[in-house]
């Protein structure tokens, strides 16, 4: 991995840490070589803040076009790529990306949305942003890009551009031409992979599902403050408000099946979806095998909780008490891994903890589970029916957190 290079090529700052965060984080700590080209400045956005919307190129109190809101994001897309580890990046016109009859700098092409939901043109883009301006000095630009830096991989978005917005698009048009430019040379990527919006189960084109860094993704979207407002470990929102989800998970599809010779057989339909749809369990299953698992570790620690080795008159170890409560960490822990829900651990234990203290207290002579501190078998079994419990939260602590690093 070390020796594998990847150009990622996005629209806009934020883009790279909303859409791909998890994937370049995980590319860099992994120790490939993490290269960006950024299209524009996102002089056209909206910000979250309303003491910046001055900086905002249609409010009627802005005189500059947008040019001090696209310093500012720039500012910000510098900080995710500190958080995110990338140190090659490039704006479209700058460096390597350059071409003749390109200009130096293109503009945000902003957006406004349809009445089907998704982005359009917006009527007020500037005559040098980027979709008003010739495609191919755009793909020649990249092109240079792309023989300067000889990436392996190749990644954009696919031709919808994720969600419509214009600028996505001809993003994907520009880069698609650059290859076209490029096809048969030995700077030719070797792979060349789209970004998956929506998932289509009928999409019978390679995917490719990275389980990326999560914490990085998130500190990376953290600093673009004027777009993004982080809302919880695994949830932000955009200027709209709206509550999304932030995930390690990120999946592109194949662009094409043949690049510099390399050809790679489409999905067939029945694959595409047993490979991509893996849906946990529902509720009422999740309850069963939680309550189950309780049950299960509940009577096999109760059985060798008592077990005790005596080293001699005043040493012991209740040996038999930890394997117990060992026994209901590993069965919360699994539950909550199989069903994904983090409740799944605190029934195993709580199972556990009541059938323990039936064992206890539902008959008054009782000696399956003696409770009573005052000598080393009531110490195993006070032992054991707290422990249960404090086994099945320490499952849920583990387990949370290994689900936050995973997404």
């Amino acid at each position: 991995m070390s020796q594998a290079r990847i150009l990622f090529v996005h629209a806009h700052p934020d883009d790279e840490s909303s859409s791909t965060g998890a994937t370049m984080g995980a590319l860099v700590k992994a120790g490939a070589q993490v290269h960006l080209l950024t299209m524009t400045r996102g002089e056209m956005g909206e910000v979250i803040d309303r003491s910046l919307a001055h900086l905002e190129a249609e409010n009627p109190a802005n005189t500059d076009g947008g040019v001090a809101l696209g310093k500012l994001r720039t500012a910000e897309l510098n900080q995710a790529l500190a958080a995110l580890g990338v140190k090659h990046h490039t704006f479209l016109g700058e460096g390597s990306a350059r071409a003749a009859q390109a200009p130096a700098l293109y503009r945000d092409s902003g957006m406004t949305w349809g009445e089907d939901g998704r982005a359009t043109a917006n009527a007020l883009a500037a005559p040098d942003c980027l979709t008003r301006t010739p495609l191919e000095p755009q793909a020649e630009a990249i092109a240079a890009l792309i023989k300067q830096v000889r990436p392996d991989v190749l990644v954009t978005y696919d031709a919808d551009g994720g969600y419509g917005h214009p600028d996505h698009k001809r993003t994907y048009e520009a880069t698609q031409a650059a290859v076209e430019l490029l096809k048969g040379s030995d700077a030719a990527p070797t792979l060349f992979w789209g970004i998956e919006g929506d998932a289509d189960a009928t999409d019978t084109r390679q995917q490719a599902v990275i389980n990326g860094d999560l914490a990085r993704k998130r500190e990376a979207m953290a600093a673009h403050v004027t777009q993004i407002t982080i809302t919880g470990d695994t949830t932000f929102e955009y200027s709209n408000g709206v509550p999304q989800p932030i995930s390690a998970v990120e999946t592109y599809r194949l662009l094409g099946n043949e690049i510099r010779g390399a050809k790679l057989a489409p999905l067939t339909e029945d694959q595409n979806v047993a490979e991509t749809e893996e849906e946990p369990p529902g509720a009422i299953n999740s309850l069963i095998t939680s309550i189950a698992l309780g049950l299960l570790g509940g009577f096999s620690g109760t059985i060798y909780h008592s077990w005790i080795w005596y080293i001699n008159q005043d040493f012991w170890v209740p040996w038999g008490a930890l394997l117990g409560c060992l026994t209901v960490f590993f069965a919360a822990t699994w539950a909550t891994i199989h069903t994904g829900k983090n409740w799944a651990a605190a029934l195993v234990g709580f199972t556990a903890f009541t059938l323990i203290s039936i064992f206890a207290y539902a008959k008054g002579n009782s000696m399956l589970v003696y409770i009573n501190p005052i000598n080393p078998p009531g110490i195993a079994g006070t032992l054991w029916a707290l422990g249960s419990l404090v086994a099945a939260t320490l499952s849920l602590i583990a387990t949370t957190r290994y689900r936050l690093k995973r997404g």
